[in-house]
C-alpha cells in the first residue's frame, strides 16, 4: 500500500528538492512557480500511483499535505468526485 512518505518522495523527486523540504504544510505554489508544472506533477502522480483526480478534487488542494491526502484517498478506492 502507498504511504505518505512514498508520495512525498515522488513529489520531491519531481520538483528536484530534498524530501525534508517537502513538508505537509508547504504550499504547492511555493514548490512550483508555474501552473503548468503543477499540472505535470499531478499527471505524474496519477500515473505513478494509478489514480485519477477530478477537477473538483484539485480545487481544494493547496498544500503538499492536501495532495498527499488526495493520492492516498484514491489509492484506498475513493472514486473521483
Amino acid at each position: 500500500m502507498t504511504d505518505r512518505e512514498q508520495v512525498r518522495a515522488e513529489i520531491a523527486k519531481f520538483v528536484k528538492k530534498p524530501v525534508a523540504k517537502v513538508g505537509d504544510g508547504i504550499a504547492l505554489m511555493d514548490l512550483v512557480q508555474e501552473s503548468f508544472v503543477l499540472v505535470e506533477l499531478v499527471i505524474e502522480l496519477q500515473e505513478t500511483f494509478s489514480v485519477r483526480f477530478a477537477q473538483e478534487d484539485l480545487s481544494a488542494v493547496k498544500s503538499v499535505g492536501d495532495l498527499i491526502d488526495l493520492v492516498l484517498r484514491r489509492r484506498r478506492g475513493g472514486a473521483p468526485a
